[in-house]
């Protein structure tokens, strides 16, 4: 089984967003039970994708584990022969505006319907409260994981709050519904 998920460049970005990479995903599975995500990102795609079942390629840019109607498959995205052609606007102030900082609770909160995916909310929240609890640190964040036990709308009115951070090389947040804990986002920090 082999499948090409094609994308357009985000804003000035030279490469595929992560929250374009979930879309894609989900909505490859639309119609099936999905459940108990769990995608983690390797390296920048800069291409189109090929997605294969298993998880056998070491070179894989995207390691996906999940449950389709309560079956637990792996999949991979590597990449594609396929160059990216095409781009279109994105505006995360826009976004940020719609959030709350609590640098104290060591997290940020989302305040109405953005018009953007979960998953853009999730990373633009995250960016933007690392960038505000660390503003000395000098490189630049990149999502590279992320967890949730089921699919979660758009417009879910959600918390991040950062739990872990590994000297940067790693930070773990826990993503919110209300009091819920519904998923957790990570990132790392490249320097230079």
């Amino acid at each position: 089984m082999q499948s090409q998920f094609e994308f357009c460049f985000k804003g000035n970005r030279s490469y595929i967003q992560g929250p374009d990479i979930m879309t894609a995903i989900l909505e490859y599975f639309s119609g099936q039970a999905v459940t108990d995500i769990d995608v983690k990102f390797n390296g920048i795609c800069a291409t189109n994708l090929n997605l294969v079942e298993g998880d056998e390629c070491t070179d894989a840019k995207v390691n996906i584990g999940l449950s389709l109607d309560g079956k637990e498959k792996v999949f991979q995205l590597l990449e594609a022969e396929t160059n990216i052609d095409c781009r279109y606007d994105y505006d995360e102030e826009s976004l940020v505006k719609m959030t709350q900082l609590d640098m104290e609770g060591r997290q940020i909160l989302l305040n109405g319907i953005t018009g953007y995916s979960f998953y853009e909310n999730v990373v633009a929240m995250n960016k933007c409260l690392l960038q505000r609890l660390y503003p000395e640190e000098q490189g630049k964040w990149y999502f590279t994981r992320i967890e949730q036990e089921e699919v979660i709308s758009d417009d879910a009115l959600i918390t991040v709050k950062l739990i872990k951070n590994f000297n940067f090389r790693l930070t773990k947040s826990d993503v919110f519904i209300a009091a819920k804990k519904v998923g957790s986002v990570y990132f790392s920090m490249v320097r230079g």
